[in-house]
């Protein structure tokens, strides 16, 4: 497809232009965006979502004594496959199988600078929708109603844990009725705030209160796909689509795919793994066209707007239908949640191809490849995925600051020597090996031990800067650093370093997370192709184990 022609035929200001990309005014054009908080992201008042749809299900069990224990949650009883939505902005910490909960979704938060944890529990296998290190938004569905584990019948057992669900004991269960009281249903535009008499506002976009919940990259990709469809003729109607499109597929990211290596080679927000899907549209490589072309978010919006003006009678179809239509989608009621926000979206952003300046088309149209957008402009390759902050680490003891830290970027790939005491860094090439072959000399992300000395790194304070190697007779690493304590392995605590090799010597490192459901757990940069994640410490089984703790020794918890 030309999409040269494409613009060309309704704006003729923009012939000639390769790439088409809103730029939200920022004091920077060159910066990369700011990374989300620790938990996925700040949940500003008026953006909570009711998890189920009120209709769709009933409340059949309260919090609090039940059956001779503490019932933690409360539960909806709904029809399996009902669907579930995201209670706000977050990170996926757990998502699968659990000891009683058949299978369950843990989803970390910032709220009012606290971390809260939401737990959904009893899906089926495939009643759960997300991964772990998945960034999820408010109202995003994330699973369906199942009937797992131990239950008496279908339903949703939703909690929430002021100080995080995991590991376990860390934080308070409290009742979650009074915050889904105060929430809005799934799908409608967010509220402003109530009760302290202040409006929410998304950092530094100046957007109007109802998109508070929405990131400052969410929306620049919001407002792209506006502006291209009116830059290619399409009426208000056909741009709705696409947004409520946007809206279910990606949450309005740009996403690269496992499943299609080449498609990590461009700048993302995160990687899925649905085929061959890609992008904010979840196109398949082959069908919708190539990763170069479909990880180009301009042609990416450009193919779907063409595809919909071809379905015959689109304009008289709900935006949910030709929505379905366009994509085939297996879940043609997913994309009804989102329609309301499309609708918000578009009022807002109505008008925004007329914002492009002549200097703004020229220095997009030079890029000469495939850019993403952020609210500081032209996201350069060297930007790193959105995953952390750099901001100050809960007070607490030190391996939990340790865990916290590196917790900020699960999701984040792996890259071969990438990693320092700031986030994650470009790879490098271990001549011809594992990550050449994965193609890590062209990621953002972090190695094992990349990950374990930024997390040292900012829990210390920036006091303890470890070597980027695991360690060995030849080279001491992190394994011989005099400034860690040698721990035997039945006296691990959360937050210490494992390093894993034979008589002495390693080659992986991970921090030790806890214990969950029973097994000892693992978080750690894994290897080449894979992402930062929380995983079995027996994956390691058989190999020797060295336990060192860095910083000040932890102190005893004390009853919530």
């Amino acid at each position: 497809m030309d999409i040269k022609k494409l613009i060309a035929a309704a704006v003729a200001a923009v012939l000639g232009l390769v790439l088409l990309v809103v730029v939200v005014a920022s004091d920077s054009d060159n910066e990369c965006p700011a990374p989300a908080t620790s938990g996925g992201g700040t949940a500003p008042a008026g953006s909570l979502v009711k998890p189920t749809k009120s209709g769709t299900t009933t409340l059949t069990s309260g919090f609090g004594p039940r059956w001779g224990t503490e019932h933690e949650g409360i539960d909806f009883a709904g029809d399996v496959g009902t669907p579930i939505y995201a209670f706000t902005d977050g990170r996926v910490i757990a998502a699968g199988p659990a000891s009683g909960f058949g299978n369950w979704i843990i989803v970390d938060h910032q709220i009012d600078g606290k971390v809260y944890s939401t737990v959904y529990g009893h899906m089926f296998d495939d009643g759960v929708l997300v991964q772990v290190g998945d960034r999820v938004s408010a109202g995003q569905e994330i699973g369906r109603i199942g009937n797992a584990g131990d239950t008496t019948g279908a339903h949703l057992h939703f909690e929430v844990w002021d100080g995080g669900r995991l590991p376990d004991g860390v934080g308070t269960a409290v009742d979650p009725a009074p915050w889904v009281d105060q929430a809005i249903e799934p799908g409608q535009a967010p509220q402003t705030g109530e009760g302290d008499g202040e409006a929410p506002t998304s950092p530094g976009t100046g957007a109007a209160p109802g998109l508070a919940v929405y990131n400052a990259r969410q929306l620049a990709i919001a407002k792209q796909a506006v502006a291209i469809g009116e830059a290619m003729g399409v009426s208000e109607r056909g741009i709705t689509v696409a947004l409520a499109t946007i809206g279910r597929e990606s949450t309005f990211r740009m996403l690269a795919s496992s499943v299609v290596p080449e498609s990590l080679n461009y700048p993302h927000d995160g990687v899925g793994s649905d085929n061959k899907s890609v992008n904010q549209y979840q196109q398949q490589v082959g069908m919708w066209g190539t990763a170069q072309e479909l990880m180009n978010p301009v042609t990416a919006n450009a193919k779907f707007y063409q595809a919909l003006l071809q379905v015959s009678g689109w304009e008289s179809m709900p935006v949910t239908l030709a929505a379905q239509t366009v994509q085939a989608s297996a879940h043609p009621e997913a994309y009804a949640p989102w329609e309301d926000a499309a609708h918000a979206m578009y009022s807002e952003f109505k008008g925004a191809s007329k914002e492009l300046t002549t200097d703004e088309l020229s220095q997009i149209s030079s890029a000469g490849r495939a850019t993403a957008v952020a609210a500081g402009g032209i996201l350069p390759d060297a930007c790193p995925p959105a995953g952390g902050e750099h901001g100050p680490l809960a007070p607490g003891p030190f391996g939990q600051k340790v865990i916290e830290a590196a917790s900020r970027w699960l999701g984040t790939e792996y890259a071969w020597g990438g990693g320092d005491v700031n986030g994650p860094t470009r790879g490098i090439s271990d001549g011809g090996g594992a990550a050449d072959a994965h193609g890590d000399t062209g990621k953002i992300g972090f190695d094992c031990s990349g990950l374990t000395l930024y997390a040292v790194y900012q829990a210390s304070g920036g006091a303890i800067s470890l070597p980027h190697f695991t360690g060995d007779h030849s080279n001491p690493g992190q394994l011989y650093d005099a400034r860690g304590q040698d721990i035997p392995f039945d006296q691990k605590q959360p937050g210490d370093l494992i390093y894993f090799g034979s008589g002495g010597s390693t080659h992986h490192v991970g921090i030790y997370h806890g214990v969950t459901d029973g097994q000892d757990m693992l978080l750690n940069a894994p290897q080449s192709g894979d992402v930062v994640s929380i995983q079995p410490l027996s994956n390691w089984a058989g190999e020797e184990m060295y336990v060192r703790r860095f910083g000040d020794q932890p102190t005893e918890r004390q009853p919530q």
